[in-house]
């Protein structure tokens, strides 16, 4: 009984402290406690390529996070931790990205289908979106984001990547897609709403279907994306601009030293070629994370 007792305030006391999961070039992992000091924890490649060990995205639900990547190979990994991984899942080409919507994690795989979990152990191929006007096979998922009980995943399609597409599923079994959007380089959702981003363009919609352009100057590089939990926050170059409704837009006083890949809204960490960390615990002050090897990182989530 003691044992057990231990054994269960052990549990709980791991997921008391913060833990941010970071992933990347090498197939690297690292983890946080604070955001600012990092350990690795797990990695294939020193200076890493964009390449079969390239982790892309990350995601925690159901008491784990769930990793992929790949090029040539494709990975789907998950750990309770953090430190101690299990590769559960192999396809023949990227996974990437991966969410968790509602109870379930769902993934972009190879031939345009998806794939979709509950737990993050056992895998089910999904729904394939039926392409015209391109090769099947010249079709690769970039981005995604879930709210108002749907998925969306953007990316690009054609031999020389001349289409750019929006699959819409509300649990990874059907999807709605269509391929006349413009280049799109991020995707967020807040406000019940769902922003798109990419060079002189900033789409909004409130199912994934119907998009409505939100007027900007063509010159704007926006790259990154987040909600905060109350605003908008996208930035490319030294461009940083937010808004409350994805419609509205204002120059930021933010002033982050790279990619702001997590934020709360108070707090944000930011990742540099080739994988700089910074943390800010206001938006304000910025410090940089003690160097570590290079290798670059695409992707921060938190647990819980």
């Amino acid at each position: 009984m003691r044992l057990t007792l231990l054994l269960g305030l052990s549990a709980l006391q791991a997921f008391a402290a913060e833990t941010w999961l970071a992933v990347g070039y090498g197939g690297r992992r690292m983890i946080s406690h604070d955001g600012l000091n990092w350990e690795i924890t797990a990695e294939w490649a020193p200076e890493g390529k964009d390449d079969s060990n390239n982790l892309m995205s990350a995601a925690f639900g159901a008491g784990k996070f769930v990793v992929v990547g790949g090029a040539q190979v494709g990975h789907i990994l998950n750990s309770t931790d953090g430190v101690k991984w299990d590769e559960v899942k192999k396809l023949p080409f990227r996974v990437n990205p991966v969410i968790r919507s509602g109870q379930r994690f769902i993934a972009g795989g190879p031939n345009h289908t998806l794939w979709f979990s509950d737990d993050g152990v056992s895998w089910t191929q999904g729904a394939q979106a039926q392409t015209t006007g391109f090769p099947s096979w010249a079709l690769w998922f970039r981005h995604a984001a879930c709210g108002n009980g749907v998925s969306i995943f953007m990316g690009e399609a054609g031999s020389k990547k001349e289409f750019y597409w929006c699959m819409t599923t509300a649990d990874g079994t059907q999807v709605h897609f269509r391929s006349d959007l413009p280049q799109l380089r991020a995707i967020a959702f807040g406000a019940n709403t769902f922003v798109a981003i990419g060079n002189g363009v900033i789409l909004t919609s409130a199912d994934g279907k119907n998009w409505q352009k939100q007027e900007r100057p063509a010159d704007e590089k926006l790259d990154w994306l987040q909600w905060t939990g109350i605003a908008f926050i996208a930035g490319g170059g030294k461009t940083v601009i937010t808004s409350t409704d994805g419609k509205n837009w204002l120059p930021s006083t933010l002033r982050p030293p790279g990619r702001i890949l997590w934020t709360d809204g108070t707090r944000f960490i930011t990742s540099s070629w080739p994988g700089k960390m910074s943390f800010s615990a206001d938006g304000k002050t910025w410090k940089a994370s003690p160097a570590m090897p290079p290798n670059g990182i695409n992707a921060v989530v938190k647990a819980p």
